[in-house]
């Protein structure tokens, strides 16, 4: 593939082409408004709208892709000159070159959310109630055929698909997050048997009080899920998961514990790290298939976006003794704020 050369003149003539054609639109627009005989607030608006992107666009097309583009053709020249001293000349090289991964970095993550609003509207477009109604068949005929196992199994499937695609909240009830995770707890149960086993127990605190708190949706279920396969799955013998809640006048603190395998002390660290992003995707890459990396990450990620250091997760462990899952996070009865 041949790449394009993008000198400073190149860049030059680019950007003025560009502000021609744009002022040419904008002189159009106007005399159009002018010749018109009724015109608008609207149309005075979106003049102005025109305008004020315009300037925004050609202000950063200066500052973050012309500007250094011209400092390095500056700095070449020099350097050929022999006017340039090495350290100067790196100095500006590495500042130019962070600014090219900034912008580098910015259309990465455009086109990241681009492809999860795609994902989104996909996920929008699947009708549920099929699912539903099929899943309700089949507890029907699993009940008229003394089938309560698999009945049981069908109706906590449905719940949790029904919580998990049909909700759409940020924020939901502690009560429906625990009731969630215990249906998913169920499911596996169809499968593990009386290998597993799980408990909620509140500390110093009546569950009336908490139930109806909110917390950030799906928080508890992909810790269970790692207790499931990461601490009991491989256990010789039946485990158990202990869900224990606390809270305090200002805050509420889940911890989620088992008595499975446990996890070396460097994966105990590699998950309480806060790595940025450039390790996040490594992360995501190892963590493919056991998943536990991942879970946790995107748990501290949004405690973190919601309530920055008013909230935290930190993973306790040990081999062959268990772990636990220390969550803490304000303690709310109004969503408003965390709803926009």
């Amino acid at each position: 593939m041949q790449r394009r050369k993008y000198s400073s003149k190149n860049m030059k003539k680019f950007m003025i082409t560009g502000m021609v054609v744009w002022l040419l639109l904008m002189s159009g627009n106007i005399i159009l408004v002018i010749c018109t005989p009724k015109h608008t607030l609207l149309d005075i608006l979106m003049i102005l709208s025109e305008l004020v992107i315009g300037i925004i666009y050609f202000f950063w097309f200066y500052r973050d892709i012309y500007l250094p583009n011209l400092r390095l053709t500056w700095q070449i020249k020099e350097l050929n000159h022999g006017q340039m001293k090495d350290d100067d000349m790196i100095q500006e090289i590495v500042s130019i070159i962070s600014s090219l991964d900034s912008i580098a970095l910015k259309e990465k993550n455009a086109e990241i959310l681009e492809k999860n609003a795609e994902i989104n509207n996909l996920q929008d477009q699947i009708n549920p109630h099929f699912l539903y109604n099929t899943l309700e068949v089949i507890r029907g005929e699993a009940l008229l055929n003394g089938e309560e196992k698999i009945a049981g199994m069908t109706l906590s499937l449905a719940n949790y698909f029904r919580y998990n695609i049909s909700r759409k909240e940020t924020f939901v009830y502690l009560k429906d997050e625990l009731k969630n995770g215990m249906n998913y707890f169920n499911i596996q149960k169809t499968r593990f048997g009386d290998k597993i086993s799980c408990e909620i127990i509140y500390h110093d605190i009546e569950e009336s009080l908490v139930s109806n708190c909110y917390i950030p949706k799906l928080i508890l279920q992909p810790v269970i899920e790692n207790a499931i396969y990461h601490g009991l799955e491989m256990k010789m013998g039946a485990g158990k998961i202990t869900i224990h809640i606390t809270a305090t006048k200002s805050s509420l603190k889940i911890n989620v514990a088992d008595d499975g395998m446990g996890m070396t002390q460097e994966k105990v660290d590699e998950l309480n790290c806060d790595l940025d992003d450039r390790n996040e995707d490594n992360l995501s890459r190892e963590n493919t298939k056991r998943h536990n990396g991942v879970a946790v990450k995107n748990i501290r990620k949004r405690l973190k976006l919601y309530w920055e250091e008013k909230a935290y997760m930190v993973v306790v462990s040990e081999l062959g003794v268990g772990t636990q899952v220390h969550i803490s996070m304000p303690l709310i009865y109004q969503i408003e704020e965390y709803m926009n």
